[in-house]
């Protein structure tokens, strides 16, 4: 399967599940309880947690080695980042993260090696310069590669100040 069939395989696969899911998501009821075979729901929010903290905390290097060589990056203005722009925008200071504050966060698993979270973060950033204030709810695809969950995909919408 070439990259973009995959990519559309797995934002049509985040669209479906969505879509059976509340409007407001929950976490997991079950998030700190797995089997001794499956997922855990809880490690991956942690990853989660790690990653943010990377990104906020300027540790590109460490961030990267988080990410899908494939990542679908989209950000809430629609633009659209590969693994490498969404890295070079970040080493440049054209895209500053200065916090990112997740709430409300669901994770399920598709199969034991692909994960969805849903949520909702504030983030604050700095484009170019600008300060920035955004409110987001977000969807992140996880996927298990090389032993090692991997954020495949990002994707991200405004929604209204509280």
């Amino acid at each position: 399967m070439n990259r973009n069939r995959f990519l559309l395989f797995l934002f049509l696969l985040s669209l479906a599940v969505a879509g059976c899911a509340p409007s407001s998501p929950e976490p997991a009821a079950d998030a700190s309880a797995s089997s001794a075979s499956g997922p855990d729901a809880e490690a991956l929010l942690q990853r989660e947690q790690q990653r943010v903290t990377y990104l906020v905390e300027g540790d590109f290097d460490r961030l990267g080695e988080m990410l899908s060589s494939t990542l679908s990056y989209t950000h809430s203005n629609a633009a659209l980042d590969s693994k490498d722009s969404f890295l070079g925008d970040l080493r440049s200071g054209q895209v500053v993260y200065r916090s990112m504050k997740h709430r409300d966060v669901g994770v399920r698993f598709v199969t034991p090696e692909v994960a969805i979270l849903n949520g909702l973060t504030d983030a604050s950033v700095t484009v170019g310069g600008q300060d920035q204030e955004v409110p987001l709810r977000f969807t992140i695809v996880y996927v298990v590669r090389d032993g090692e969950w991997l954020v495949e995909a990002w994707h991200s919408v405004r929604r209204p100040q509280a």
